[in-house]
């Protein structure tokens, strides 16, 4: 009876609407629409569909066999490919070993501003302040972090990287003040003040990149930054093989401190009460104006230090369209890791595993790079829905997860007392 009450609790706990459940659901549900895309999509799979009546093992043996192919490109992108593995094993040399790992590395590495930029913003979006200017912020800490990076050459390489950094912070923190100024003073929707922002920032940089010295001369059409000097780039931090620079150190760092921040300081504590309850916060004398001014600030000297990561460790110069993708992503791990920083952390580290596989799914099984894209768009589209899924697969609720509302007993009348 023991062994079989053990399997009956598993069994309930996969039916639980669990966090854990809900992920892996969500993300069985994301591939199996994502596959029926793929052959609706794909006119060799259209073609072999168009016979299953006639010879219906061709079709699903070709079907699987392309999807197999595809999905498999996309975990040998992402996360790692066996065969570099087993020749590791074979041949231990640092170049196989380096191609081997390299697929988790690229992922870290897409994966790296993201989560920071994204740890930013759900700072805000904790304190009730829907700030959607990552773009803007984390141009701007870029734009510090490289004038610093390719300015002051000769100092040492923690001192240059820590100054580079903190002028990256100090510029987001800025750029995040400007709407929560407004905000604050003058009633402005945050929304369309950071929605501007974005614009203005992304033609600020197309002027430092056109016409001042930011500009390497002689690029011809395509204007480019000065690079970054040496000491103060963030370099591989597991040898040339592999990509994955010091920024990941950094990342780890604002995770602890975004955690400490929201969990454990005053600070945070006011932040999120304001953002639960306006009401609540009134009462308890904590005052909105600070609250939007803080988290503001503390959310673009966030993305900053995202852009200087981008901007040090990865492209090393600015380009014109620098920050585009990040910044709006961000928001959507964000929201996918439901604003805490350990679910940011995995949202982020899946986006990067499905950008960077995404890639080798192009390439390797021939699905075109549009494709990739919706394939990840609705991937996340599922796994930003736990409510769709737990209806689309009857889950319960979770042990110790709220009561159902109670029912209250019907009113009857003297009258009907009577009858009765």
């Amino acid at each position: 009876m023991g062994s079989r009450g053990t399997v009956l609790n598993a069994l309930n706990a996969l039916r639980s609407k669990n966090p854990a459940v809900v992920f892996i659901l969500s993300l069985f549900s994301g591939l199996v629409v994502s596959s029926i895309v793929i052959v609706v999509s794909t006119a060799t799979l259209r073609s072999a569909w168009a016979n299953l009546f006639s010879d219906p093992g061709n079709t699903l043996s070709t079907t699987f066999r392309f999807l197999g192919r595809a999905y498999g490109a996309l975990l040998k992108g992402a996360i790692a490919d066996p065969q570099s593995f087993h020749r590791a094993f074979a041949h231990p040399t640092s170049a196989n070993w380096s191609h081997a790992f390299l697929p988790i590395s690229n992922t870290i590495v897409s994966s790296v501003p993201l989560v920071i930029a994204a740890l930013g913003l759900s700072v805000a979006y904790r304190s009730g302040a829907f700030n959607v200017g990552g773009q803007s912020q984390l141009i701007m800490g870029a734009v510090a972090a490289s004038w610093v990076g390719f300015s002051f050459a000769g100092m040492p390489l923690v001192l240059h990287i820590a100054l580079a950094c903190a002028a990256a912070a100090l510029s987001g923190a800025i750029a995040g003040l400007i709407p929560g100024v407004l905000k604050a003073y003058a009633g402005a929707s945050e929304v369309i003040v950071t929605i501007m922002l974005n614009y203005i920032a992304a033609n600020f940089l197309t002027y430092l990149l056109s016409g001042t010295f930011f500009r390497i001369q002689n690029q011809g059409n395509n204007p480019v930054g000065r690079l970054t000097v040496p000491s103060a780039t963030l370099g591989p931090i597991f040898g040339k093989g592999l990509p994955v620079n010091a920024g990941l150190f950094i990342a780890l760092a604002v995770i602890v401190f975004v955690s400490l921040l929201l969990n454990r300081s005053r600070i945070g504590f006011e932040f999120q009460i304001a953002g639960a309850s306006r009401r609540a916060a009134r009462v308890a004398g904590i005052r909105q104006t600070w609250v939007y001014l803080g988290a503001f600030s503390v959310s673009g000297a966030i993305v900053g230090l995202a852009g200087a990561v981008q901007v040090l460790g990865v492209s090393r110069q600015l380009q014109t369209g620098f920050g585009a993708d990040i910044g709006y992503l961000a928001i959507l791990v964000a929201f996918v890791g439901a604003n805490r920083p350990i679910g940011v952390a995995l949202a982020g580290l899946l986006y990067g595993a499905l950008q960077t596989g995404g890639l080798t799914m192009q390439f390797s099984a021939g699905v075109s790079y549009q494709l990739t894209n919706v394939i990840q768009a609705l991937i996340v589209m599922f796994v930003t829905a736990p409510a769709l899924i737990g209806g689309i697969f009857r889950l319960r609720e979770a042990a110790g997860g709220p009561p159902p509302p109670r029912r209250r007993a019907p009113v009857t009348t003297a009258e009907e007392q009577v009858a009765a």
